[in-house]
């Protein structure tokens, strides 16, 4: 059984296709990224999975369960979790503040600074700055911040949700080779030691062929290739309408 699975799931704005049929399965565990073209589906697909948009046919399967009518906050609630590419953090709270509020309304928790339980909730959030390499930042304003921890802050934020999937849109966007790097062995930490399921987009396709253990290709909003990062390469499908040609 797929972990998450999308059935000839299409999305039609007007007469327009943003999703057109699209069949596929995401593993647990998996690090799957999706690519494409600019207007190739590739967010409009996300927010199917993640309920942001209604299905205009097909269907949304999460650990077997059809989900295709659930809202996105009953999906978020079950462990789907979205970052988005415009990084949308509370600028005025601090670092800390920030991971610690998801937590807390994740977990449906009023804030009573002073509840036994509240020492828990620090915990983890601390742990998860450590894991985020923002520990250092903690007590940081989130708008003073570089624009790469700024990212990094919004993965800490969704982590806090504690989901079991992750979707990134496009998670090293404005970075520098450097901070990429960083997000990249970030991702891979996330999955391997918190296993957490992380489904990606992204256009610097050394960041893709560099993490994903699986890829696929929207174009013209259909799944044109499916497979390991060597047999989309070989693709001659991928080759003539994504990576210019050349294997």
């Amino acid at each position: 059984m797929a972990f998450l699975e999308t059935q000839d799931v299409s999305r039609a704005f007007g007469k327009l296709w943003a999703v057109n049929r699209v069949s596929l399965d995401l593993r647990q565990g998996d690090i799957h990224a999706i690519i494409g073209p600019n207007g190739a589906g590739k967010s409009t697909y996300f927010n199917l999975i993640t309920g942001y948009h209604r299905a205009t046919t097909g269907k949304v399967f999460y650990k077997g369960k059809d989900i295709t009518r659930l809202p996105a906050y009953e999906r978020c609630n079950q462990g789907i979790t979205r970052s988005f590419q415009i990084t949308s953090i509370y600028p005025k709270l601090t670092v800390y503040e920030s991971v610690l509020m998801a937590l807390l309304v994740h977990r449906k928790v009023s804030l009573n600074f002073f509840s036994p339980a509240m020492r828990f909730f620090k915990d983890e959030v601390s742990r998860i700055l450590e894991d985020i390499g923002l520990a250092d930042q903690a007590h940081r304003q989130g708008d003073s911040i570089s624009h790469g921890d700024k990212k990094r802050l919004e993965l800490a934020v969704t982590v806090g949700t504690e989901p079991e999937i992750l979707l990134l849109d496009e998670p090293t966007c404005g970075m520098s080779p450097e901070e990429t790097e960083t997000t990249m062995s970030l991702i891979k930490k996330l999955c391997e030691e918190r296993g957490i399921t992380i489904l990606f987009t992204e256009h610097d396709m050394a960041v893709v062929f560099g993490i994903a253990k699986r890829i696929s290709v929207l174009h013209q909003g259909r799944l044109i290739a499916d497979g390991t990062p060597q047999e989309v390469r070989e693709s001659e499908d991928v080759q003539k309408v994504y990576l210019g040609g050349t294997a």
